[in-house]
């Protein structure tokens, strides 16, 4: 998403971000990735349960925040209330009956003493209700269930307005154009607008202002946000319908945006901004959602577990590449970014921005493609959760059989499809227009061109 075309080269001319060596080169110690029997999509790293609990005494008007973790009677009391772990939610007390007779449980009952300083209030109900974000427990599954279409769209044309779809039940590659000057909407779009696919449809946000090179630190800005429906593309009617949505609270080019499911979509970072938007397709609502540690400009995102939102890599713009990852817990009511420790196992430079994401074998995920340095070769690796607590992620070198360069791709996350598929429409270079269908179980891709 983001950068493309004539202008992506010239703005890389002018960024110029070093490359540097990360990891052991000896190719001796980079472990061949293994298979499972009949393996299984997961991407699940083992996770401490831990429940942040704001306890609301209704009659006192007294609230408290209690983090409540590891194996503990209280925990299991929390677990048979089919709690998220890793999550927010606010429990209220009503009166009537006393906990402690009740519940015939010590260690709860003194963390309701320690909370309401050794006088229990009398209850009769223990209500709760979640404060995260609303996120299915199958996230892969989801994604497939809310997807037959995907499209990629080319922006580099001042005149001229493409979007290529991708339908997954007739497993057809198809081309439409429409002319600019047609729709005031599209005037705003160009290589520096950032888009995702989202339940059959293509978003929009963002973008970067004609002449504004000159401003180095401080780009002119696009604050659009339009979404377009993919499935009333192929219906004989050349009329484009674009949906204008509410403008964002903040402008920003070099940006990267996620569809999460069912209903979110995440704008992150830019150019001069670590902030979070988060639009909630069903309220059609936009709000702040939080903020990044550092600027990163076109991060590859994913949703981990079913709960963790990664941000990997970037640039930094006219810098150096972005050597960090961080995450956000989508479980929490109050979402705050954190670092990831990663151990870079490379025999080849990592190049980490540019790339696409893909979910993948025993708990892993895929990251192909790079940043684009002219060279021949493509570098492809492999993203490996620690399994125990306190043990480093781990990037490794992977190879699979694909002829095509495909360093660069506009929407970074390869869409999960029946079957255990994943697609990606990559960055269309002189009319040359593919998918890419990437088998996530044994990473076999076969490459479709459409043919006019």
């Amino acid at each position: 998403m983001g950068a493309c075309g004539e202008e992506k080269d010239k703005r890389d001319k002018d960024k110029n971000p070093i490359k540097t060596d990360v990891g052991d080169k000896n190719p001796t110690n980079i472990e061949p990735i293994t298979e499972e029997p009949n393996g299984k999509l997961k991407s699940t790293p083992k996770i401490k349960k831990s429940y942040t609990i704001k306890f609301l005494n209704k009659d006192k008007n007294q609230e408290n925040n209690k983090i409540i973790e590891g194996d503990s009677s209280i925990n299991q009391i929390l677990t048979n209330m089919k709690l998220k772990e890793n999550s927010d939610y606010i429990i209220e007390f009503d009166n009537n009956l006393k906990i402690g007779a009740e519940k015939k449980d010590e260690k709860f009952e003194k963390i309701l003493n320690e909370i309401f300083n050794n006088n229990i209030p009398e209850v009769i109900n223990m209500k709760y209700s979640y404060k995260g974000l609303n996120i299915p427990e199958n996230a892969v599954q989801a994604y497939r269930e809310n997807t037959q279409i995907i499209g990629s769209a080319i922006l580099d044309n001042p005149e001229t307005f493409g979007i290529i779809t991708y339908e997954n039940n007739t497993r057809s590659l198809n081309p439409y154009y429409y002319q600019r000057s047609e729709y005031p909407e599209l005037v705003t779009l160009n290589s520096f607008t950032a888009y995702c696919n989202a339940k059959n449809c293509l978003y929009f946000s963002g973008g970067e202002k004609e002449q504004s090179y000159e401003k180095e630190d401080n780009p002119l800005q696009y604050d659009e946000f339009i979404c377009i429906n993919l499935t009333e593309l192929n219906t004989g009617k050349n009329k484009l319908v674009i949906n204008k949505l509410d403008n964002l609270l903040e402008p920003r080019t070099w940006h990267s945006m996620i569809f999460v499911p069912n209903k979110y979509i995440f704008i992150v970072g830019g150019s001069n901004t670590k902030s979070v938007e988060l639009y909630d397709i069903d309220e059609k609502k936009l709000t702040k959602d939080s903020e990044l540690n550092e600027i990163r400009c076109e991060s590859t995102l994913c949703l981990v577990n079913n709960m963790y939102l990664y941000a990997f890599y970037g640039f930094l713009l006219h810098q150096d590449y972005n050597t960090s990852v961080e995450r956000c817990n989508l479980l929490k009511e109050e979402r705050k970014w954190e670092y990831v420790n990663i151990n870079e196992n490379c025999a080849t430079k990592f190049k980490p921005s540019f790339f696409a994401i893909s979910y993948f074998i025993n708990d892993n995920l895929l990251l192909i493609g790079g940043n684009d340095t002219g060279e021949d070769e493509r570098f492809d690796y492999v993203y490996k959760f620690g399994k125990e607590e306190n043990q480093k992620d781990e990037i490794k070198d992977y190879k699979f059989d694909l002829k095509e360069k495909l360093n660069i791709f506009k929407d970074k996350l390869f869409m999960p499809l029946d079957n255990n598929k994943a697609v990606n429409i990559p960055l269309i270079i002189g009319g040359d227009i593919k998918v890419i269908i990437l088998d996530t179980e044994n990473g076999e891709v076969t490459p479709y061109n459409y043919n006019k």
